[in-house]
């Protein structure tokens, strides 16, 4: 009896390892700094799914009373600030991006305008 209690202690231990909200917040910081680096919509995607698992995990704390909420609690925040800052870099540039090709638009624009009159009063044609 005593070993089936201890067994079952030792899987729920593993089970709630497993899902803690330092390996969330771990997983986090790492997927933030990638998103850094290339940001796309599919780690965007799965940056939010972390962030709502790590609010669930820390709510859970918060209702048992554990001690570390509040420190998690912080943790979401710092977090939270990065990824607002990894997200506005990613939005400069693809304004930065919009802002060249929109330039590069008229500038090609401007050069057919350009070829289009010089072929329309090249010097032979008065003569016609």
């Amino acid at each position: 009896m005593k070993r089936g209690f201890l067994l079952l202690a030792l899987a729920l231990l593993a089970l709630a390892g497993c899902d803690s909200p330092q390996k969330t917040v771990d997983t986090l910081r790492k997927e933030i700094a990638e998103f850094k680096a290339a940001p796309d919509e599919k780690k965007q995607a799965q940056i939010e799914t972390d962030f709502a698992k790590l609010e669930r995990q820390v709510t859970k704390m918060e209702e048992r009373k554990e001690a570390r909420a509040a420190e998690f609690r912080r943790q979401i925040s710092s977090l939270r600030s990065d990824y607002q800052s990894a997200k506005m870099a990613k939005a400069l540039q693809d304004a930065k991006n919009a802002i060249q090709g929109f330039g590069e638009a008229l500038k090609d624009s401007a050069k057919s305008i350009e070829d289009a009159f010089k072929g329309t009063n090249s010097p032979g044609d008065s003569d016609k």
